[in-house]
């Protein structure tokens, strides 16, 4: 019965996927320049939170579902 239940992946990522899927990887990357930048966390910390925010937006207000 669970080899009937099988979920396959979609054919194409939505753009809601692709927006999910890049707001943890830009705040990943902006943390990581902050720190290398500022030597700071309180800096690295602002800047991974308006990068990681970007995609949020997109997906809010400039694109809305």
């Amino acid at each position: 019965m669970a080899g009937e239940r099988a979920v396959g992946l979609p054919d194409r990522l939505s753009r809601a996927d692709l927006i999910l899927a890049c707001m943890p990887l830009l705040f990943a990357a902006g943390y990581i320049l902050g720190a290398a930048a500022f030597d700071a966390w309180p800096a690295a910390t602002a800047i991974a939170a308006i990068a990681g925010c970007l995609p949020m937006i997109d997906g809010l207000f400039r694109n809305p579902p």
